[in-house]
């Protein structure tokens, strides 16, 4: 049982708050390259190096999991939350290799940064909340989180409405709406480790 097992049970915690901590840099290395994109080559690539060593963690985890007999947590829910923060990563990498492409940042690109930043250090908080039981600050954190995700949802609609309202560069505007739907549905994969985090404190709490 996940209670009973401590060691193990932090060991698979400790990695996941590792990449959570390396998803929050890239965030915030995301956030500072769209302030004015003046930089944009140079920060792809410092996301990039972040992305390839949270590859390498995910990797370890997966790994030490297929090892395990019998896990210290539900399987699933390990899974999931190891294949939704790689999601989340893979987003942002995504993003920042797109934005090489584009000439000015926006005010929703900006929002959509300072979200996603937001997001990321819940989720570290997230972890230390569930590596330490503490299953009320966990159930307030899923709940920001969602508030969030739903924040850039509306972000998405309102910015797609005025992006086509009035076109005038065609390529400019496949290249925004692509960056723009990449960056929600980042956040979609944040909100399903809340609903992870959800399922597990019903079964754990």
């Amino acid at each position: 049982m996940f209670k009973n097992r401590g060691n193990r049970k932090n060991s698979y915690l400790q990695i996941m708050a590792d990449i959570t901590s390396m998803i929050t840099e890239a965030a915030q290395l995301f956030r500072e390259n769209v302030e004015n994109l003046e930089e944009r080559e140079k920060y792809s690539k410092k996301i990039k190096l972040l992305e390839s060593k949270g590859d390498e963690y995910t990797q370890l985890l997966i790994k030490q999991l297929n090892k395990e007999y019998f896990a210290p947590m539900d399987r699933e829910d390990i899974f999931h939350l190891v294949t939704n923060l790689d999601d989340i990563m893979d987003g942002i990498e995504a993003c920042a290799a797109r934005c090489v492409f584009i000439d000015k940042s926006t005010p929703s690109l900006i929002k959509f940064a300072d979200i996603l930043v937001e997001i990321c250090k819940y989720l570290q908080d997230a972890f230390t909340s569930l590596n330490n039981r503490e299953f009320e600050a966990l159930h307030r954190i899923i709940i920001e989180i969602n508030s969030l995700e739903t924040e850039a949802d509306v972000l998405l609609r309102e910015t797609l409405s005025s992006l086509f309202a009035d076109p005038q560069d065609v390529v400019s505007l496949i290249k925004m709406k692509d960056i723009y739907e990449r960056l929600e549905k980042t956040t979609d994969a944040a909100e399903d480790i809340a609903d992870v985090f959800e399922s597990m404190i019903i079964k754990y709490a």
